[in-house]
């Protein structure tokens, strides 16, 4: 509810209406904006350049998200087996490498949560870590501790992205429960997991579920068959785990300090792989 509108303010009606702005007020300020223009013409060409490449920059994302789409329904409907240049068209939708990391905001921010959880567990232990996050643990099994986990890690779910990260969390908490389960270990296990494992698998199937979110309608939408759709989405997942394998080669997630800065250079390094810069 705006009070201009309210009281009749300058927004609802103009000088007319407000005894408060003089009768001259319109022509003062259009005549100041004239003066202004006339002495600053350079500004007035730059603005309308900067606008001009705004309109270039949204004409050439809505071709590139076009031809990702049309790439996803080609790979879909068999008429094409091009993953790899499908998934490289889907990053450059987004703008390329650079702004498809920008963009994954709550992948970002979960990978924080995530590293920064199971970093405080290798250093202070499971029960002193699960004590400063304020999870009662006692009675409970390790099911129901790793899905209270994923409250407190993963965003509320407000945006799509924010839908993407915590199904993207609640995955990879799967993962991590089947290995728990498979080795009939207690959730005392955890301790000794590999950060080095569980950031690469949560930034990996955030990736992946991030396409799926954008473009998945056209592998419905196209494949033959439920079962070609599930074969494709199985092909993606694993393309995307190879370019993901070859990011986190070598590195030693350990020693990260889990910031902004250093999470979203991950991502940049993931998305280029996978636009298959390097």
């Amino acid at each position: 509810m705006g009070t201009s509108s309210m009281y009749g303010g300058y927004s609802n009606g103009g000088s007319q209406n407000n005894p408060l702005i003089p009768p001259d007020f319109e022509d003062n300020e259009q005549e100041n904006t004239n003066n202004q223009e006339s002495q600053n013409p350079e500004n007035e060409d730059s603005e309308q350049d900067s606008e001009d490449n705004k309109v270039e920059q949204q004409e050439e994302q809505t071709v590139e998200w076009s031809n990702a789409k049309t790439f996803m329904s080609n790979v879909a409907s068999g008429r094409s087996s091009n993953i790899k240049g499908t998934v490289s068209k889907y990053v450059k939708a987004y703008g390329g490498a650079k702004s498809a990391s920008k963009n994954a905001v709550g992948g970002i921010k979960t990978t924080i949560n995530l590293g920064n959880f199971v970093k405080s567990i290798s250093e202070q232990g499971l029960k002193e870590t699960l004590d400063a996050y304020k999870i009662d643990y006692k009675d409970k099994s390790t099911k129901e501790i790793l899905s209270e986990l994923i409250n407190i890690l993963a965003p509320s779910p407000k945006t799509k992205d924010d839908a993407v990260s915590r199904k993207a969390l609640i995955l990879t908490m799967e993962v991590l429960y089947e290995l728990i389960e498979k080795e009939n270990l207690e959730i005392e296990a955890i301790e000794k997991l590999d950060i080095n494992i569980i950031i690469p698998t949560y930034i990996e199937v955030y990736i992946y579920q991030k396409l799926i979110n954008d473009l998945g309608s056209r592998i419905e939408s196209n494949s033959k068959s439920a079962a070609d759709a599930v074969a494709l989405e199985k092909d993606i997942k694993e393309y995307i785990h190879s370019k993901i394998e070859i990011v986190f080669k070598g590195k030693e997630i350990k020693d990260y300090e889990f910031s902004t800065k250093e999470i979203l250079s991950l991502y940049n390094q993931c998305y280029t792989v996978i636009e298959d810069l390097l």
